[in-house]
């Protein structure tokens, strides 16, 4: 995972507010309609969000790129995932 990289963000979901598996299943149908190696932006406000996405993402072909967390005034962590096959 590299970070100050900048990435052309192809699809951009804002799942704050929700809780798993919400942000888990946007993602994923965000991920369907995407071509392969195009990048998705995922906000996520559950704190749960990381753990999920790295256990979801271990046994799909999509990379998770870039990952940061920022707690000003709220928790918002910001993924970006690389479309695999």
């Amino acid at each position: 995972m590299t970070e100050n990289t900048t990435y052309e963000i192809s699809q951009r979901i804002d799942t704050c507010g929700t809780r798993c598996p919400i942000p888990l299943l946007r993602a994923k149908q965000a991920l369907k309609s995407m071509n392969e190696g195009e990048y998705l932006e995922v906000l996520a406000s559950d704190p749960s969000a990381k753990p999920d996405f790295d256990a979801m993402l271990k046994h799909l072909t999509h990379e998770l790129v870039s990952y940061h967390s920022e707690t000003n005034p709220k928790r918002v962590d910001t993924f970006i995932i690389r479309k695999g096959q």
